[in-house]
């Protein structure tokens, strides 16, 4: 039995940010002064890489606890 589930979590993470790019991008394409420029350099832009480092790491997560559910279930059918 499962005791963790992080593709819900990356998953949500993965299509809140493509509908975040999409607002941005229509917001965008009627907003064009400073404060619109201060808004992507300050907060927008800053966010991808971030969204991106959290969802790699999430990844990396799921598959070093998918190896030791292995691993664990495989020991304790060995007892």
């Amino acid at each position: 039995m499962r005791g963790f589930d992080l593709t819900a979590g990356s998953t949500r993470l993965s299509l809140a940010w493509e509908t975040l790019q999409r607002a941005n991008a229509a917001a965008a394409a009627k907003w064009d002064d400073a404060t619109s420029q201060h808004f992507q350099d300050q907060y927008y832009r800053p966010l991808e890489p971030k969204v991106r480092h959290a969802l790699d790491a999430i990844h990396r997560m799921a598959e070093v606890l998918r190896k030791a559910e292995r691993e664990c279930g495989a020991e304790s059918m060995l007892d």
